[in-house]
């Protein structure tokens, strides 16, 4: 509807035409406002932390973003209950370490493939989402039962805990764990004599990278929702966190760093208190009266 570069630009044309052009508000009033918002926030922010913190597990993901021209990321944490974004400039380790929440985080990381959160919490669990759909971009291509039938373990594994769960029943017997267990491993030996005895495989590189994950270097973090039945077995509340910034990315764009680091600072209050079904309009009004409402 409205034409803009970035959210102030988008902000003025919308306030001038509901006043019919008789209400302009100046870029900066509304810079000044942006960073007002978050410093009555900050508290929000910092009772957000405190809760992930404290919890059992977490998803982390991260998005890509632009800030004037250059990519940037935007980093996420969350639960069911909350969740907190970064925008930093570059998706690295090093990044990670200068904000104490990542190296304070001593749960369990629920994560896609890769190695950015090494070092931080306590266990690694991968989203098997990801990795079945990596699986069907194997399967739809090239005429190998291995892939597909891993992907159809990893479902009926996940709907039978899924039905345990419902039992009030926290994880397998460890003999039925076992038997699951050699039955990936026999689907692994099968799936790699395919991938080795198929010299036309037009994916071969990618399978190969892709059998050796799950064969070897991750195997144990795929494989973690059969031993945790506290953890969910997809990334996905993360990725419902992160809908909002991608569709910004298709419509806009940051112009500085302040102003990404000050949406994530927002959204993440506002997502948080959709999350406990607050009203966020009443909630910024206490906010801006140094009164916080999430716990």
């Amino acid at each position: 509807m409205y034409e803009s570069y970035n959210s102030t630009d988008a902000t003025q044309n919308i306030i001038s035409s509901i006043t019919d052009n008789c209400l302009e508000i100046p870029k900066s009033t509304l810079i000044n406002w942006s960073n007002e918002v978050k410093e009555k926030l900050m508290p929000e922010v910092e009772n957000i932390e405190a809760e992930i913190l404290n919890s059992y597990y977490a998803h982390f993901d991260e998005s890509q973003i632009k800030v004037d021209g250059k990519a940037f990321n935007e980093v996420c944490a969350s639960t069911s209950k909350h969740t907190r974004m970064w925008a930093m400039e570059s998706k690295k380790h090093e990044e990670l370490e200068k904000i104490n929440f990542f190296k304070s985080f001593m749960g369990v990381i629920i994560k896609d493939g890769i190695d950015l959160y090494n070092g931080f919490g306590i266990a690694f669990s991968q989203c098997i989402s990801h990795i079945q759909r990596y699986l069907k971009g194997i399967y739809d291509f090239v005429n190998h039962k291995g892939p597909r039938k891993m992907s159809e373990f990893l479902t009926k594994y996940n709907e039978y805990r899924k039905e345990l769960i419902q039992k009030g029943i926290e994880k397998f017997e460890e003999q039925e764990y076992t038997k699951i267990i050699n039955e990936y491993d026999e689907i692994i030996k099968i799936w790699k004599k395919e991938w080795m005895a198929d010299k036309n495989n037009p994916e071969y590189d990618d399978e190969r990278k892709l059998l050796s994950r799950m064969e070897d270097s991750d195997k144990e973090q795929i494989l973690y929702f059969l031993k945790d039945f506290k953890v969910p077995a997809t990334n996905n509340q993360v990725e419902t966190d992160q809908r909002n910034i991608k569709i910004k990315q298709k419509i806009g764009k940051f112009r500085s760093d302040g102003g990404a680091e000050i949406y994530a600072i927002i959204r993440s209050c506002i997502n948080t208190y959709k999350k406990q079904g607050i009203n966020v309009y009443h909630a910024l009004i206490k906010a801006f009266k140094g009164e916080t409402v999430i716990a």
